[in-house]
């Protein structure tokens, strides 16, 4: 039995495993030896049954198997040129650059139950979210991402585990916390040819909400860039009232770098409602980029290596949030191709990313960090290109997948974006030109579908009493899309495995009046005020040096705004395109896809990030609330039988149409009967 090497210290920012685990694994690890190409090696730290080998629905028993993967990329290969400072990059005794990362695999135990498809899903942030969204596994994003093979509710209602999956993660993010079960990819630095750790200027920036005396210079629990020279004139914090307000420097006396240099102090504290930011000069930053080449190359090996502990033959991506932004990055920089130059992912499946890229490729960049409406500002994420065809910026004409189309690695896609992403991560801009004045249709490749007025994640229901912000306003939605993206992943699987054409794209637009600006909404109740303005994308210039990854420019300097579109709303104020959920079919309420930031010291007119905002009706025409021109629930449903029968006539319409599975009726059903419960309570109007 061979043992893999422990990868040097310098491919990560956190330590090893430590020495005694090792020797303890001696006895039971399994270590496979690849036959080839750029995973040099796979060490499984665990195979065993799932829940005992019990089968899951269908008839289907799994397994996990964890462990660590190692890999090599040739440098001078095409498929990874694309990699910020590489160049930069320490080589091993065989020219190459290495990095390495947990993995997870989950199959079924019985070769012959496996249908050959892998579904190789992206961590976000370290966490294996598509278990939650598609299983509907209930935990904590904060909490630990550890899995138990024998704990039932890790594996949720087994959905994925029915048509026999293969279901593989891959740690990609080389800033991701560190918390028990994370994922993540330890890369090399840079250095320059005589050994010193290349320099520059790295920054972060805070919306203060609470007065504090410290601020940590990465996003919330990611590992940071250090600060390399403390006293360096290169250092400047400001801060200003708004996103594009004025900024005041503040004296360098006023403030200092904690002493491991990864945050900042003040004898102050960091006052409530400003805007902080801070350029500061760094060092050695991680070779992040390599994450889109690991993330490859694992779904490379599982799909060509004969000594594959996992084998499949054929790959579907799934990305949610951050990590769909990922795989439009991904599909941008034209990695579907591997070193041996064959097409990796055969489908995508893109959730809730926007029209955004991310902080995945360049130098001092943050992965953990995403421009939202008022958070984390000016951070590479909104650049031209955003549709897949080509369309026009100033000089400039592109389209997000010419390097996919080119090389011919053009996989299946799904774009799924719910009505946040139209507010928060500028999802019109997939489907219009930048100008918003015509629509860009999808490749022939490809479906776009939103997900109408649900939130970027949905809060349980029933609303806490302690999120209605404002009489008969709860912040937070609890619209459940969950049905919905079981449903597509199905037609997805349809579409590569059986040539099944799936369902076209569903999308507000312009020429049909249901793209609109802004201004153009008519919600019907008085009370309710929308945000200042959508999340703003800009034209952004970092400097000479940015098409090699390297932001010269700190702050970036702003330029104009893209255009912004979002879509139309209908009587009750919810968003009338799109594939309506039941909740919007058979409603007791209004659902928006946004919410304000009520409350707050600093911008209390903008969005909040990610959350929606619902408005019961009132339940009798008498005690509806001043300005609110909504039917109350007796005028929709005079009895709850009356209500019961639209809710069934709906739900048989979502099946027939294909948005939800047969196997979800009850799901949906129960849930609606709770709304009912719930708003039909006494005194709770």
């Amino acid at each position: 039995m061979r043992i893999v090497p422990i990868p040097p210290p310098h491919l990560s920012p956190f330590p090893a495993p430590p020495h005694a685990l090792l020797c303890t694994l001696l006895l039971t690890l399994l270590v496979v030896p690849t036959a080839g190409a750029r995973v040099l090696s796979i060490e499984v730290d665990r195979r065993v049954p799932i829940l005992e080998g019990r089968p899951f629905e269908g008839g289907i028993s799994y397994e996990l198997i964890e462990g660590r993967v190692r890999f090599g990329f040739d440098p001078e290969n095409p498929a990874n040129t694309r990699v910020s400072d590489l160049a930069f990059a320490p080589r091993s005794p065989e020219a190459l650059v290495e990095a390495w990362s947990e993995f997870v695999a989950l199959q079924p135990i019985d070769p012959a139950q496996r249908s050959g498809t892998a579904l190789v899903d992206v961590p976000n942030r370290g966490r294996r979210l598509i278990l939650n969204t598609m299983n509907r596994v209930q935990t904590d994003f904060m909490g630990t991402a550890t899995l138990d093979p024998e704990a039932e509710t890790d594996w949720g209602d087994g959905f994925l585990m029915t048509r026999g999956l293969t279901i593989l993660w891959v740690g990609w993010q080389a800033d991701a916390p560190d918390f028990p079960g994370a994922m993540r990819l330890r890369v090399p630095r840079a250095t320059e040819g005589h050994g010193d750790p290349v320099r520059g200027l790295a920054r972060s920036d805070w919306v203060v909400d609470e007065a504090t005396e410290h601020l940590a210079l990465a996003a919330p629990g990611h590992a940071p860039h250090v600060a390399a020279d403390p006293e360096s004139p290169e250092n400047r914090l400001t801060r200003r009232r708004g996103r594009e307000a004025e900024r005041q420097h503040i004296p360098r006396d006023a403030w200092r770098f904690d002493d491991a240099r990864v945050g900042i102090l003040t004898d102050g504290p960091f006052e409530a409602g400003w805007i902080y930011e801070l350029v500061y000069l760094a060092e050695a930053p991680p070779l992040v980029g390599l994450g889109f080449a690991a993330f490859r190359d694992f779904a490379a090996y599982a799909e060509n290596d004969p000594d594959c502990p996992f084998p499949v033959e054929r790959s579907i991506a799934h990305g949610l949030s951050q990590s769909g932004r990922f795989l439009r990055h991904f599909l941008y920089e034209g990695f579907n191709l591997d070193e041996a130059g064959r097409r990796v992912f055969d489908a995508m499946m893109i959730q809730i990313g926007g029209a955004g890229r991310g902080g995945f490729n360049h130098r001092f960049s943050h992965p953990g960090r995403v421009g939202n409406p008022y958070a984390n500002f000016f951070y590479p994420g909104d650049q031209f290109p955003f549709t897949s065809q080509k369309t026009e910026s100033g000089n400039e004409r592109a389209g997000l997948l010419d390097r996919a189309r080119a090389s011919g690695s053009m996989p299946k896609i799904f774009q799924i974006n719910t009505g946040y992403e139209y507010w928060g991560r500028g999802a019109s801009l997939i489907h219009m030109t930048t100008d918003g004045t015509r629509d860009v249709s999808p490749l022939d490749e490809e479906r776009l579908y939103h997900l109408a007025s649900a939130p970027h994640y949905s809060l349980p229901f029933p609303p806490d009493p302690r999120a209605e912000a404002r009489p008969g306003l709860f912040l937070g939605s609890s619209l459940d899309t969950s049905s919905i993206q079981r449903a597509l992943l199905v037609h997805l699987r349809a579409w590569l495995e059986d040539a099944v054409d799936p369902p076209p794209s569903t999308i507000p637009t312009i020429v049909e009046g249901t793209l609109v600006e802004p201004s153009a909404l008519d919600y019907p109740m008085a009370s309710l005020t929308g945000p200042r303005s959508p999340h703003v994308a800009y034209r952004i210039d970092y400097g000479p040096r940015w098409t090699q990854g390297i932001i010269d420019h700190q702050p970036p300097r702003r330029g104009e705004a893209f255009a912004i579109r979002v879509p139309q709303v209908d009587s009750l104020g919810s968003e009338a395109t799109g594939i309506r959920a039941l909740e919007l079919r058979v409603p007791i309420g209004t659902y928006t896809p946004w919410a304000l930031r009520l409350g707050k010291p600093g911008g209390s007119d903008e969005m909040a990030g990610y959350i929606g905002s619902f408005l019961p009706l009132a339940l009798r025409p008498e005690t509806r609330r001043e300005g609110d021109r909504r039917p109350s629930l007796s005028m929709l449903y005079p009895t709850r039988d009356a209500y019961e029968t639209s809710v069934v006539n709906e739900i048989d319409a979502l099946v027939e149409a294909g948005w939800i599975l047969p196997r979800d009726r009850a799901h949906v059903f129960t849930a609606a009967i709770a709304r009912w419960n719930w708003i039909t309570v006494p005194g709770l109007d």
